[in-house]
């Protein structure tokens, strides 16, 4: 069962805020305990003449496969706002995780429709740590070296994905 099925944006801008800010996290943080997740956020603008069935479609498809894959935890669906800015988030347990699970068919046939459904998109990747209950996540950039790692780690690359040769412009 997803623990985080109730979180929801808690304005209409959530789209154009930082991810931390977009949603109250309370619930999640109890839900989550102490650890740390990679998550994938996904800020978008469609099209005007995005086939809204056929993206929703794929989706679908991909989030139904996602959600059985090793080390998924949470995937949120935003709405369209009105000027067709949208954000979407998968938390997984790890990178690896993610990165395997982006390379499921469902995924990768979803990711071939981006630049006939999209005039512009952003992935952002965070790490996403937690101490428990009572107590806030916080979220930094994934390629940045956490405060807990030993002097003198290495930060971790942050590719998720290449960007498709036919981005769109």
């Amino acid at each position: 069962m997803d623990a985080l099925h109730a979180l929801a944006p808690i304005s209409d801008r959530y789209a154009h805020v930082p991810l931390a800010e977009a949603f109250d996290w309370t619930d999640a943080a109890g839900a989550l305990g102490a650890g740390e997740w990679y998550l994938v956020a996904f800020r978008s603008v469609r099209r005007t003449d995005a086939d809204v069935e056929r993206l929703e479609q794929f989706d679908d498809l991909a989030h139904a496969e996602a959600s059985t894959a090793p080390g998924f935890v949470h995937y949120f669906k935003g709405p369209a706002d009105v000027d067709g800015s949208c954000l979407s988030f998968c938390l997984w347990d790890s990178r690896a995780d993610a990165r395997a699970a982006a390379g499921l068919p469902a995924h990768r046939a979803a990711v071939t429709l981006i630049s006939q459904m999209y005039e512009s998109y952003t992935l952002e990747f965070l790490r996403v740590s937690g101490v428990g209950a009572g107590r806030p996540l916080t979220f930094e950039p994934y390629d940045v070296v956490p405060a807990t790692a030993p002097v003198g780690s290495d930060p971790v690359p942050s590719p998720y994905l290449p960007v498709p040769a036919a981005a769109p412009a």
